[in-house]
């Protein structure tokens, strides 16, 4: 039983060395994608400070959007019943219960303990 634990946790800490493996990797790709993007922001913006300072319009043109092809439905009439409202019936109140009355229960009296106030028998 104790060498099935031993192999127990030799393959967990296989398990997380590959985790974190994976993990640098998938740090590593991002952060070449993030750089990637940032080369692509800073070309763009490098442009348009040529432009400015060359004295050019600023204004991107924007490329044409193309409009979808839109075809044309044929809607078959529908033929729609005639809806009858029922009149809306109020349901009648429960009539409301009277509280309960509580009446006081009886003090079991039980041995008094210790002596009465204003008792002066001392010993």
């Amino acid at each position: 039983m104790n060498s099935d634990r031993v192999d127990e946790i030799a393959a967990l800490r296989e398990q997380k060395k590959l985790d974190r493996q994976a993990e640098v990797e998938a740090r590593e790709a991002k952060e070449a994608e993030e750089a990637k993007s940032h080369k692509a922001n800073m070309e763009r913006i490098a442009k348009k400070m040529a432009k400015i300072a060359a004295g050019e319009s600023t204004v991107v043109e924007e490329a044409p959007v193309e409009e979808p092809v839109v075809e044309e439905v044929i809607e078959e009439p529908v033929v729609e019943e005639p809806v009858v409202e029922k009149p809306v019936v109020k349901p009648k109140p429960a009539p409301k219960k009277k509280a309960a009355v509580k009446k006081p229960t009886a003090k079991a009296k039980g041995k008094s303990r210790g002596r009465p106030k204003g008792s002066t028998n001392k010993k």
